[in-house]
């Protein structure tokens, strides 16, 4: 094809859609990522539990980007890779817990501003 002839990669009105969609799962986030770290919680308080722990991070850290929580992300990020090599203390994993929620609280999204940097540096 050439000149003027070429269609788009993706269709404009699909793309529209898929936003739109995307835009209202996100109302419902932070509703999912309580309910997510209260059953991490329960991994912690159930010891050996530590795939389905990893499971829930995993799906925490992915979502979290997709909805616009680059630093929750990158606080389960660590966390699973901490379960993953064996080096992973409760008290580390509650910590990592509380940092998301306290995240959350504070409405700190990612660590380009002095918290989310110190949030991140508790973990390193």
């Amino acid at each position: 094809m050439t000149g003027g002839d070429e269609q788009p990669f993706l269709d404009p009105a699909a793309l529209a859609r898929a936003e739109a969609a995307l835009d209202n799962l996100a109302a419902d986030y932070l509703r999912w990522l309580d309910a997510d770290l209260n059953r991490a919680q329960d991994c912690l308080a159930a010891p050996g539990d530590d795939q389905r722990l990893f499971a829930i991070l995993h799906d925490i850290k992915g979502q979290a980007a997709t909805f616009g929580y680059p630093l929750v992300s990158a606080i389960a990020h660590r966390l699973c890779r901490d379960i993953q090599s064996g080096k992973a203390p409760n008290h580390r994993l509650e910590h990592g817990l509380a940092l998301i929620r306290q995240a959350m609280a504070d409405g700190v999204t990612d660590d380009s501003g002095e918290a989310g940097r110190r949030m991140l540096a508790t973990l390193d």
